[in-house]
């Protein structure tokens, strides 16, 4: 039997290292399921070109900005869980205590399976696939995916791995 997890694994003072990201640890999240529905979002998005995001830094920035000014952050845990629409635009859904004045409010609902990858944004799309297949093995036809990326580009260098965490509603 799963043991459906109903809260978002929190990150320690240590995890602070380069003052941006927090230190990921993969085996929080390694074929886990989670159910968010306790959590609040809210939702932003990116502009991008072939699945190429334009200008994630900028509305990241602005975002996490309306989030810290509002006090609707939490001190002990991270979550943005990213879903491209298109080819021209991806949403982003961040973790929040509450409402932010600009930016509407967003539930997340049902069991979502947990994977993760290490490596190039470019293998994405090979990891989604096979993310995919996995689930369809276990019986668990996946509904909707999200993506987490744990850290940025910078901070990823820092600490030598570029986790991914792919999040699929499987009900």
């Amino acid at each position: 039997m799963t043991i459906i997890q109903r809260v978002i694994p929190s990150y320690t003072e240590q995890d602070n290292v380069t003052g941006c990201c927090p230190v990921f640890h993969p085996e929080n999240y390694e074929n886990c399921v989670f159910d968010l529905s306790d959590y609040h979002f809210i939702k932003s998005s990116t502009l991008s070109f072939m699945y190429m995001p334009i200008n994630m830094d900028s509305v990241f920035t602005r975002t996490m900005k309306a989030i810290d000014d509002s006090k609707q952050t939490y001190e002990d845990q991270y979550l943005i869980l990213s879903e491209d629409v298109s080819p021209f635009k991806c949403d982003h859904y961040f973790l929040t205590k509450g409402s932010v004045e600009g930016y509407p409010s967003e539930k997340i609902q049902g069991h979502y399976f947990t994977k993760v990858y290490d490596g190039e944004f470019k293998d994405l799309p090979t990891w989604i696939k096979e993310f995919k297949l996995f689930l369809q093995k276990q019986t668990k036809p996946v509904k909707d995916i999200f993506v987490f990326y744990t850290t940025c580009p910078n901070c990823a260098k820092v600490y030598g791995h570029n986790y991914i965490v792919l999040f699929g509603k499987i009900d």
